[in-house]
């Protein structure tokens, strides 16, 4: 079975959902990008739904924009409800995360990439490890996002 990262962002930040898409599919796990992966005139809500009920990591990409969103906190709810890892990537400086993920460790875009990989490392992988995901696939997926944010932070 192939490890799965359903990725929670706003429309408005679909530029960095795309690269890390991209990433995490070339470390060999599949993205879900609910942008691509609904048919049009299909019920947008139940994919979504099961999307993340069957996910292996839930990646949240925080910023202005998410804050606003309708869908991003319900999203949050139903990986928090669920019990999924959710992994918090802060795209702008300043913003605290929402409610009941607030005391959750986030990746913050702008500070140092290789603190995030240890952060990473040691949080994401052990985790997934431990429910006998392959750490391989979770550490190039891990690694993936991460290059994938410096790169973003970059341009």
């Amino acid at each position: 079975m192939t490890y799965s990262v359903f990725i929670s962002y706003s429309t408005r930040d679909l530029p960095t959902a795309n690269a890390l898409a991209s990433w995490i599919n070339h470390a060999g796990a599949a993205a879900f990008i609910a942008e691509y992966a609904v048919e049009p005139g299909q019920p947008l809500a139940t994919d979504i739904v099961s999307a993340i009920r069957n996910c292996d990591l839930f990646l949240l990409l925080w910023s202005s924009n998410a804050r606003g969103s309708e869908w991003v906190p319900q999203e949050i709810g139903i990986a928090k409800g669920t019990g999924k890892p959710i992994m918090p990537v802060v795209l702008h400086p300043g913003l605290e995360l929402p409610g009941f993920i607030r005391d959750l460790k986030y990746v913050p875009l702008d500070k140092d990439p290789q603190s995030a990989v240890n952060w990473l490392h040691s949080h994401v992988v052990q985790q997934i490890d431990a429910k006998n995901r392959n750490a391989w696939v979770a550490l190039g997926v891990v690694g993936a996002i991460v290059l994938a944010l410096a790169a973003s932070n970059k341009s």
